[in-house]
This record gives structure tokens, sequence and C-alpha cells, in this order.
């Protein structure tokens, strides 16, 4: 009988062991793998030969590796050129593709030259290869006591040499 008794103590001890054992293993979960990254204060400086191209700086990016992307929050890029500044471009929100550096500004934009000339719009493109920036929106350039209104232009980052779709001068003497 007292033999019978421990082997039923053993038999209960070891079930109850073998029982915490599973449950153990049960609360043991993998993290799925991510493929997104978020960066507070978002901070990209593009140089070449030592001189400053841009430097893109915003609030966050959520950054995608699957897609190559970064997803960014209230973006400005400032332009240089010589490694002197000549424009930054302000907007809402804005993606660049990382592989290729092409910036889309979304939302209200602006561009600033040194010039003291003034772009507003809406969905600026920005290609990197060309130095290029473009918008199919309505736009309205201040320069000194001119303005002019479009539906669209294409443009250098130093409002240098643009094209105005659609263009309407106003000249206040």
């Amino acid at each position: 009988m007292k033999k019978n008794i421990f082997c039923l103590i053993c038999f209960l001890i070891l079930g109850f062991s073998l029982t915490s054992c599973k449950e153990e293993e049960s609360i043991i979960e993998e993290t799925p793998p991510t493929t997104e990254q978020t960066i507070e204060k978002f901070v990209v400086t593009e140089t070449q030969a030592g001189k400053i191209k841009t430097i893109l700086e915003a609030e966050s990016a959520i950054i995608n590796d699957n897609e190559k992307k970064a997803y960014l929050t209230l973006p400005r890029i400032k332009f240089y050129e010589d490694g002197k500044y000549t424009s930054i471009l302000v907007a809402e929100s804005g993606e660049i593709d990382l592989d290729t550096n092409d910036v889309k500004a979304l939302g209200k934009c602006t561009l600033d030259t040194v010039k003291n000339e003034y772009l507003q719009t809406r969905d600026i493109s920005y290609n990197n290869s060309k130095k290029i920036i473009s918008s199919n929106s309505d736009i309205k350039i201040t320069r000194g006591k001119e303005i002019i209104y479009g539906s669209g232009f294409s443009s250098d980052i130093n409002l240098n040499n643009i094209t105005v779709k659609k263009q309407r001068v106003i000249i206040d003497k």
C-alpha cells in the first residue's frame, strides 16, 4: 500500500511537471519580422566631392524596406550649389525613393530661394538625377513686385529656368 501511494504521488508530481512545461512552451511566441522602421528627427545629407548638395530633414520617417521608400512627415529639403545654400522646399508630407533619391512632396508646398523668390503649389516632384522640380497643380510665384500664376510648372531648384503652363502675370507698380 505504501508502495502504491508512493507511485501515485510520483505520478502526480511527474504529471504536474510535464503539464507546467507544456504551458511554458505555449506562452513563448515569435515576433513576426517587420519591414518598417520609424525614425524621429530624420536627416539625410547628400554630398559630392566634399560639398553639400542637399539636406533633407523631416519630423519623422517610416522606412519601408520592401518598397525601398521612406514616408516623411513635414519634410524640408535644403538645396545647395557648389556648397552654397540656394533654396528650400517645404511640404506637409512626402516620400523619398531610397534607390534614386527622387522625392514627392505632398500637400501644400513652398519653395523659397536666396533671390527672394517664392513658389506656392501642391504636390511637387523632385527628380534627383536631373535636379528638376515639377508639378501639375496650380502655382503662384512671387518675384519682387511680379506675381506669376499658372496651372503647372517645371524648373531647376533655383527657379532660374522655369516653364509655367497657362501662365498669367501680374506686375504691381
